[in-house]
């Protein structure tokens, strides 16, 4: 362990090593400037032990040049905190109570507090890694900003009850990686961990990629899905799109607020997301994919949005399990300019359409310095592909159709409740060769009804509470029976906890058996354009 002279309030480390740092002191400020010709690939740890730091007149710990990688410990049994002062600039013409132009990691089983006061908390120009600790930053703007790379649990481990992140922030985005070259930067991954964000604007925004891969994940941003249109500006209301589309949600914020936000593509390979945001809950400029996990997502506006395709799920058409996926609240629920369900569970209750397959104009793609805004804004393309597991859609009364497509409709196999003006909406050709289908239109105020897709001896496919109203069907598989009503013993449940009570196995009795049949065909609105 290492020690170094403090000259002038300033602890300049230049060498390789572990570094102990105790005490309290205003005014200080810790410097690594490492020669990388010397020392090409320094590592150097600033292991925090109990540690009280600010400095209003610069940043308070300031990594100007490391060759390999500067780590921040925080002990284990300690508590740390860094803050900085309302208004500097530090050496490199910028702020940040933690500032590094090189790699960047933290972790310990100790306690770090990052007040970033004037701007930012944690700035790294390079990659940043939190691999554990039970690390708070609040901030002014951004909470933290990871130029080429945020990385949150390190992907070789496997406990991460140690890594507990939360970030709080008065104007600024959560967690955000801001790198637009073509070197593969400007990506968040989650591994991890427990992760608490509390946003004034956007939770995670990422140039290119989104990744989570597990852990914990609560987002909340401006005012969340209880927002009534009352924001006025200010904060971060340029760059990567504000909330202003014309997709016919005229309570929309002026900034952007949403939760998960990125330029190319998303990615959940597991985890648990709970996202409450005033702006869109997910939005990607290219691809979205959720292949596994669990997401609850509230909005104002709308739950899951991709300029381009939506993924959901990977196995086969009985997987009801593999991706969870419940919208309590939503202008509209899932949409983009190609959406494929392949397998999983998704909830919705929507203001508008369920499911929208649209493409054309989209104010909310990056095609523009406007950036990334609202929804979809005309044309006549999409593309909605129902390949499998289980889908019900609660619109609520009036033009709002449960599954709507600006071009084909195809069913291929799966479950849904259809439940809007108009239950399965299409511009273009609309086939069903193997999907289920229980069908209504009676709004959305009433979800107290029990649906059953069952077989002929009462053994329970799929069974979930919905709304109430004159339900009709159409089974591609004969052997099977729909109902409304009866009781459901047994079976495994989905969405535990939520009110929709979905199972899939057990045995159903009692019951009335849905015998009219849906007539899709006359349903069809056919209008040009999109939604309005």
């Amino acid at each position: 362990m290492r020690t170094v002279p403090v000259e002038n309030g300033t602890a300049t480390i230049k060498q390789p090593g572990t570094y102990s740092v105790t005490g309290e002191g205003d005014g200080v400020q810790i410097i690594v400037d490492v020669d990388k010709t010397a020392y090409p690939d320094a590592e150097v740890e600033i292991s925090l032990e109990g540690v009280k730091l600010t400095n209003t007149e610069t940043s308070p710990v300031y990594i100007a040049s490391c060759g390999g990688e500067c780590r921040i410990i925080a002990k284990n049994g300690t508590e740390n905190v860094i803050s900085d002062g309302t208004s500097y600039t530090n050496a490199d013409g910028d702020s940040g109570a933690v500032y590094s132009k090189d790699d960047l990691k933290i972790k310990g089983k100790g306690t770090l507090i990052v007040n970033g006061n004037c701007t930012d908390g944690i700035v790294c120009k390079d990659d940043l890694k939190i691999w554990n600790g039970n690390v708070t930053v609040n901030a002014v703007d951004d909470g933290i900003r990871g130029k080429d790379s945020v990385k949150i649990g390190d992907a070789d481990d496997e406990d991460y009850s140690s890594l507990v992140l939360t970030v709080n922030t008065k104007q600024g985005d959560g967690i955000k990686s801001s790198d637009d070259s073509e070197d593969g930067g400007g990506v968040i991954v989650v591994n991890g961990g427990t992760v608490k964000i509390d946003s004034y604007a956007d939770g995670f925004q990422a140039y290119s990629d989104i990744t989570v891969n597990g852990g914990k994940i609560d987002i909340s941003t401006f005012e969340g899905s209880s927002f009534t249109g009352t924001a006025t500006g200010g904060g971060n209301t340029g760059g990567w799109g504000g909330g202003m589309g014309m997709d016919g949600n005229s309570n929309k914020t002026d900034i952007s607020a949403k939760g998960m936000k990125s330029g190319s593509t998303i990615t959940f390979n597991g985890g648990e997301i709970t996202i409450d945001s005033s702006d869109d809950c997910i939005h990607c400029g290219e691809t979205f994919s959720a292949l596994g996990g669990k997401l609850i997502l509230s909005s104002a506006d709308d739950a899951l949005h991709s300029d381009k395709e939506v993924n959901i799920g990977k196995g086969t058409a009985n997987t009801f399990d593999d991706v969870q996926i419940y919208i309590p609240k939503c202008y509209e629920g899932v949409e983009g300019e190609v959406i494929n369900q392949n397998s999983g569970t998704v909830y919705i209750v929507s203001a508008d359409d369920g499911y929208n397959a649209a493409g054309g104009a989209d104010s909310s793609g990056n095609t523009s310095p406007g950036g990334w805004g609202g929804g979809f804004g005309g044309g006549t393309t999409g593309t909605l592909n129902l390949k499998g597991g289980l889908a019900i859609v609660n619109s609520a009364s009036g033009d709002h159709d449960a599954f709507d497509s600006n071009g084909n409709l195809t069913v291929t196999g799966g479950y849904y409740f259809a439940n809007g003006n108009e239950s399965m909406d299409k511009d273009g050709t609309f086939s069903n060769t193997g999907g289920n289908i229980i069908a209504m239109s009676a709004g959305n105020t009433n979800l107290s009804a029990r649906y059953t897709f069952a077989d002929s001896t009462g053994k329970v496919i799929v069974s979930f509470i919905a709304q109430s109203g004159n339900a009709s069907k159409e089974l591609k598989d004969t052997s099977l029976k729909a109902y409304t009503g009866g009781t459901v013993t047994g079976g495994t449940g989905i969405l535990e906890g939520s009110p929709c009570e979905i199972y899939t196995g057990g045995t159903i009795t009692g019951g009335t058996e849905i015998t009219s049949a849906a007539s899709f065909e006359g349903g069809f609105g056919g209008r040009p354009g999109g939604r309005f």
